[in-house]
């Protein structure tokens, strides 16, 4: 049953059903297209990846080129297809709550899918849940007005329709409805609640039966050491201070590109320059998940995958530090790199790629160097602190320590993990708060 249809007779049950249960209906409905195209956006651009060939070993030099062809394509789209207006980001749907009346656009149902795709499956640094996040933002919005739904009614359905795409495109329902409440609605109530809940829910369903990629992270642990508090500590420090490097070093790049060029233009020499640092630091390829699935697999060769430096692959040490520490430092160059070029994506993705680079930074230092006999620890569980580190950036740079806490526990299953989120993901948030008083969101 095509979509237009399954409303139609949707509208001929509003008679017969209460509003509350008509509404609850809705967000039923809204979580089955959202996780849908969830499903869709993930899937067309791991294809992509593969066809393309990103992660093979040894030097791979047509990553020079990848990144100007999808940038170039998303460029074209917009300009073309969109009149050059797209509205990138989840500011875009902040923005469209409170000074739209929650009225999204219909092309944004579609547009976002097909530039982050293009985008990210071509080697853009960013991610893919902003992109869902629009999508099943829009779907919210435009059926909610569909049926006359009245202000509350449209942005709580829009809300679903985010939580629906979070939901969908990590497998993480919680962690989805918690991002809407904190996030777009920036209120708790029981109302809200379950339309949120329940839409989630049908989102990560949808997800899991049609997504055969499953849990998108896996990490091997058998619970924490309490002896290793005090580097849990340390670790949320550290991950506080960058994520105020990251929004600083967000707000400087922007300056690399002048906005007021050629958009095609543009798109080439912005490409041309971001392919040459994925060229050195393949890592930071679209969204980064490869290589953290490597990390938390304890596979570190696979960093120099691809790069200029793969004769280096089998190195330890200083070498190994001083390569993650490029990454991160270039990253943050790389992310704002593709959006000021005209591609599309998100900070979603980067910010959990750059906390389990500063994560694998922080715990291989630590055993490095042996630092761990302070406390009385022979070596620190190395996946535990990547996805840690993971939640403390995304809380730092987000502002949204709830979320992180549980989207890390969902799609890692380190739900023994807790109590080291709970620590991490608050100090980094409150170093940050105190710095960056606003959020990347509220800032872009």
């Amino acid at each position: 049953m095509k979509l237009p249809q399954l409303l139609q007779k949707i509208a001929t049950t509003r008679l017969h059903l209460s509003p509350r249960n008509f509404f609850l209906l809705l967000a039923i409905v809204v979580g089955i297209v959202a996780g849908l195209a969830a499903v869709a956006l993930k899937q067309a651009t791991l294809a992509l990846e593969g066809l393309l060939e990103v992660h093979r070993k040894g030097v791979n030099y047509t990553l020079l080129i990848f990144p100007v062809i999808g940038i170039v394509l998303a460029t074209a789209y917009t300009w073309l297809v969109q009149k050059g207006k797209l509205g990138r980001g989840i500011s875009n749907v902040v923005e469209n709550i409170y000074k739209k009346s929650s009225y999204m656009e219909k092309d944004k149902m579609y547009s976002h899918m097909i530039t982050s795709s293009l985008t990210v499956g071509f080697g853009g640094s960013m991610g893919l849940e902003a992109p869902i996040v629009v999508t099943g933002s829009a779907f919210g919005s435009n059926i909610a007005a569909l049926f006359n739904l009245d202000y509350k009614e449209r942005t709580l359905l829009l809300a679903c329709g985010a939580a629906a795409g979070i939901s969908g495109i990590f497998g993480a329902p919680i962690a989805g409805v918690l991002f809407a409440i904190e996030v777009l609605l920036g209120e708790f109530s029981t109302v809200n609640f379950v339309p949120l809940l329940i839409a989630s829910a049908v989102a990560s369903v949808i997800s899991q039966v049609l997504y055969s990629g499953g849990q998108i992270f896996h990490i091997f642990t058998q619970g924490w050491d309490m002896k290793a508090l005090p580097f849990y500590i340390a670790l949320s420090i550290l991950t506080g201070f960058y994520s105020v490097y990251i929004m600083r070093g967000i707000a400087f790049s922007e300056k690399i590109i002048n906005p007021n060029m050629n958009p095609y233009k543009k798109a080439v020499i912005g490409g041309l320059v971001l392919g040459a640092l994925v060229f050195i630091f393949p890592p930071i390829y679209g969204e980064g998940y490869h290589t953290v699935q490597s990390l938390l697999s304890t596979d570190y060769t696979t960093l120099f995958n691809g790069s200029i430096f793969y004769d280096h692959h089998d190195s330890t040490g200083i070498v190994l530090l001083l390569f993650t520490l490029g990454i991160l430092l270039v990253k943050i160059v790389a992310t704002q790199l593709t959006i000021s070029s005209g591609g599309n994506g998100g900070f979603f993705a980067p910010s959990l790629f750059m906390g389990s680079m500063v994560g694998f930074f922080f715990v291989y230092s630590v055993d490095h160097f042996n630092l761990g006999r302070i406390v009385g620890v022979d070596k620190l569980n190395e996946p535990n602190f990547i996805a840690v580190a993971m939640a403390g950036v995304m809380s730092g740079v987000m502002h949204t320590p709830l979320t992180a806490i549980f989207l890390i526990a969902e799609v890692t299953g380190g739900y023994t993990l807790l109590v080291p989120l709970m620590i991490v993901s608050s100090f980094s948030f409150l170093i940050s708060k105190y710095f960056m008083p606003h959020s990347i969101y509220v800032k872009h």
